[in-house]
């Protein structure tokens, strides 16, 4: 019991420290929502610039949910995985280490900041793209699996995170830079395209990320298209996907944990 509360303890703190950080940085908060809603815009006007008018609205919609997705892992590699060398530079790895708390539940807590600027430049961009593709873009099939998507969204990335976090403080070298999935996932990882529109070839490495079954979930709930699986298939494989990716992000962490704890860490470069 005494355990479960010092666990607790450290929990709440950590939460507040991050959502304490967001109050205080208020103008660096806007600044990030600005330059999110300036990805949308880029990637939305760009991709539907040849887009054919019959099919206009159904690709605009499919386009903005998948860059939702996409910022959405994007926040979670640049505000986790790149927090790290603020951590280290602080000596907070270190003082946590003297707490007996793991350093990487502190960094993780970065997630606050991700979802808070998603969830802030969310409205924002549909307000400016409704002028272009009308209230159509407003149309959700089911919230509870539009909400359901951008939850497994959320936890694959953020664990994704936590194993650049881990393999940076291992290697020096920031988790940004060991990031080599993040463009390319748009399209080859299925957020942004559904799995049944992609080349055959394309499809199966698709559909071996973890990414494409909370797209096609979320597809589902704003369009109502049948994910690729059928849904009750893709609910089983995103569940299976969220404990594969639990387990490796659990082992990678203890190795480094252990690592680090025995030899050290060293500073990690600035991007």
């Amino acid at each position: 019991m005494v355990y479960m509360k010092s666990r607790l303890m450290v929990y709440k703190a950590i939460l507040w420290l991050h959502i304490t950080r967001l109050e205080r940085y208020k103008y660096g908060f806007l600044n990030m929502i600005l330059i999110d809603v300036m990805w949308y815009l880029i990637f939305l006007l760009g991709a539907l610039m040849f887009v054919p008018s019959n099919e206009y609205l159904t690709i605009a919609v499919i386009t903005f949910w998948g860059i939702v997705l996409w910022v959405i892992m994007n926040n979670s590699v640049w505000l986790i995985a790149g927090w790290t060398w603020f951590a280290l530079a602080s000596g907070l790895v270190e003082e946590h280490f003297l707490y007996n708390v793991n350093p990487l539940i502190f960094i993780a807590g970065r997630f606050l900041t991700g979802i808070s600027v998603t969830l802030a430049t969310i409205p924002v961009v549909l307000t400016i793209f409704s002028s272009i593709a009308g209230s159509y873009i407003f149309y959700v099939y089911s919230p509870v699996y539009l909400g359901l998507g951008m939850i497994l969204m959320l936890i694959y990335s953020t664990l994704y995170s936590l194993i650049l976090v881990a393999l940076s403080l291992r290697t020096s070298v920031p988790g940004v830079m060991l990031d080599v999935f993040n463009i390319f996932m748009y399209v080859g990882g299925g957020i942004g395209v559904p799995v049944a529109r992609m080349p055959e070839a394309l499809r199966y490495f698709a559909l071996a990320m973890p990414y494409t079954h909370a797209a096609e979930i979320l597809r589902y709930g704003v369009l109502g298209l049948k994910p690729y699986y059928g849904l009750e298939n893709e609910l089983i494989i995103a569940s299976i996907y969220i404990i594969v990716l639990a387990t490796i992000t659990y082992i990678v962490i203890k190795i480094v944990m252990k690592y680090v704890r025995r030899h050290g860490v060293r500073a990690i470069g600035i991007m």
